[in-house]
């Protein structure tokens, strides 16, 4: 059975109707999105799935190199979305409610498809190599040959979830309870705990390296694909 694309759906077959939605709704606030969707607003659907698509495209790149993989899950996430909208709960942040919703599902299949990169939690086996990309060469330039073998060691160091803390709460700006949340920890200060930890590492094996430009490199390489 096909799936269903807000992109090429004949629902959005009038193109000036979908501008002045998303014009609309750019003015409103996560949870008047969220409540406005989950009424049966196609605007609404339609303005989540575009502007959030590219950025779960990315996110599903830290489990798996599998792209056709990552817009299958996302596709059937939106799917389940729709389906389900009227019994969703109401969210003021539609970006976590997606990442956590699509971290759930990734994690559903790598118990079922062993192409994915992601053991199951909590385990802390999972081995993942950090090189640094052509793209960083500007920001590489400014730091010693030296350093720059220090912040890939450190790096290598770092357990998975550590690194998946400190993505969450510098990269995307989440707060300390959305971290826990999103990575289904008991106590936010579990979370805090994690991001201490991971930064007490970094600092101390590269002390004199500025941690902006180490959480620059360090996001780019390990996220952006």
């Amino acid at each position: 059975m096909k799936k269903y694309d807000p992109v090429t759906s004949p629902s959005n077959a009038n193109a000036n109707l979908q501008q002045k939605e998303k014009h609309f709704l750019q003015g409103k606030t996560d949870l008047e999105i969220w409540r406005q969707f989950k009424k049966g607003n196609e605007g609404a659907f339609n303005y989540i799935y575009q502007t959030y698509f590219s950025e779960l495209f990315r996110y599903g790149h830290r489990f798996t190199q599998d792209r056709e993989l990552i817009k299958d899950a996302i596709q059937d996430l939106f799917i389940e979305l729709r389906k389900s909208s009227t019994n969703l709960a109401d969210t003021d942040s539609i970006k976590f409610y997606l990442y956590k919703s699509l971290r759930w599902k990734i994690q559903l299949y790598s118990k079922k498809n062993a192409k994915f990169l992601l053991v199951q939690e909590p385990s802390e086996d999972w081995h993942f190599d950090i090189v640094f990309s052509h793209e960083v060469q500007l920001i590489n330039r400014q730091i010693s040959e030296e350093r720059i073998q220090h912040l890939q060691k450190a790096l290598q160091t770092l357990p998975k979830r550590q690194k998946e803390a400190l993505y969450y709460f510098y990269y995307e700006s989440m707060t300390y309870e959305e971290v826990a949340g999103i990575m289904d920890l008991d106590h936010v200060k579990s979370a805090r705990n994690l991001i201490y930890k991971s930064l007490k590492t970094l600092k101390k094996e590269i002390p004199l390296l500025p941690m902006a430009i180490l959480l620059i490199v360090f996001f780019y390489d390990f996220f952006v694909c």
